[in-house]
């Protein structure tokens, strides 16, 4: 049975190809924000967050990968990546139509003093 986490979601069906995503200042490098994508998908996971990098890139901003993760959605043929990286861009430069898939903020995507944000998408996704 899923155990996609339904207060994420808002409106995005479950099962389906998605974007989850969401910033905070980052805790390596005040002066940089950290930003949190979870992409859901059957393939071609890395060709979107790709699309995101180069949106960021085509600005003039770097950008640096902290972790990218991948696991299994339950109850599905799909599987999510979740990628954090660090940048000096602003939010409003990422167009997140031009990715292709639904997207959302997710407030609870973030950094975790206790826990990690890892098992939170794993736990969300039912990944085991």
């Amino acid at each position: 049975m899923k155990k996609i986490n339904p207060q994420a979601l808002k409106r995005i069906p479950a099962g389906s190809r998605h974007i989850l995503w969401n910033w905070q200042q980052s805790p390596d490098y005040p002066e940089l924000a950290r930003y949190h994508v979870v992409v859901v998908d059957d393939r071609k996971r890395n060709a979107t967050l790709e699309k995101i990098f180069q949106q960021i890139q085509k600005n003039g901003f770097s950008v640096d990968i902290v972790r990218d993760v991948e696991g299994k959605v339950g109850g599905s043929k799909l599987r999510y990546l979740l990628a954090s990286f660090d940048t000096s861009a602003r939010v409003d430069l990422i167009n997140w139509t031009k990715t292709g898939k639904v997207a959302r903020q997710d407030q609870n995507l973030y950094e975790r003093k206790v826990g990690s944000i890892e098992k939170y998408v794993a736990d969300s996704y039912g990944d085991s």
